[in-house]
């Protein structure tokens, strides 16, 4: 993929893109109404986001239903996802006839929101195996503490344990990684994942929860041209 970055507005956009497929996210203080100005595109979909695992195809969405994922059926309509430390999860086919977003934090990765994708995928007969995978903006696993009854509820999980470091705080948990191993261990190749490597609390052109940005948000969007 081809990637950029662009001041166009009021926002600064980030963007890969290949001849049938564009995705990317936006810096702090962007708008979603400029990245759809500056593709063009026909519409935006949005959730309201809750923080669990119900993803939506693209054409079952009118105004913002409770969702945390959206799987396009359409080209020329953007999906987009909001984040401020969560992880926003990109996926696509090589030859570009699926795609989509989907927003996970511990909570999301918890409720299984990654396998739920899968199988959804699976029912409708694509072959997951040659998914690939992207995990833009998020906090990394060094600057994200939680408390030990976030730990507890991963207890039974086969990666509870390369996701969570002690401290003297609490407990570091790496949801990236998470994600990761959620993938891998439901069949996804590694290869076929990659990482932006931008750590939103680290990075102050991003939004982060956790340093106190309570208000921007970063836009995370992907279409079919």
């Amino acid at each position: 993929m081809k990637s950029s970055r662009k001041k166009y507005k009021r926002s600064t956009i980030h963007y890969s893109e290949t001849d049938g497929l564009i995705l990317g996210f936006t810096e702090t203080n962007s708008e979603i109404e400029d990245v759809k100005e500056f593709f063009d595109a026909e519409k935006v979909l949005q959730l309201e986001q809750v923080h669990g695992n119900k993803i939506l195809f693209s054409d079952e969405i009118i105004g913002f239903p409770d969702g945390d994922g959206i799987i396009l059926k359409e080209k020329n309509v953007i999906a987009a996802i909001r984040t401020a430390d969560c992880t926003p999860l990109f996926f696509w086919l090589p030859d570009e006839t699926t795609a989509g977003v989907i927003h996970i934090g511990w909570r999301g990765l918890h409720s299984k929101i990654g396998e739920n994708l899968l199988n959804i995928l699976r029912q409708k007969g694509t072959d997951t195996f040659d998914l690939r995978f992207f995990t833009g903006p998020a906090i990394e696993g060094k600057c994200y503490t939680v408390q030990k009854d976030v730990v507890d509820l991963f207890k039974d999980s086969n990666f509870s344990q390369k996701i969570f470091e002690k401290t003297q705080a609490g407990y570091l948990m790496d949801v990236t990684k998470g994600i990761e191993l959620c993938l891998t261990g439901n069949g996804i190749p590694e290869k076929n994942i990659t990482h932006s490597g931008i750590c939103t609390f680290c990075n102050k052109n991003f939004p982060s929860y956790r340093r106190g940005d309570r208000e921007n948000r970063i836009f995370n969007f992907i279409f079919l041209r």
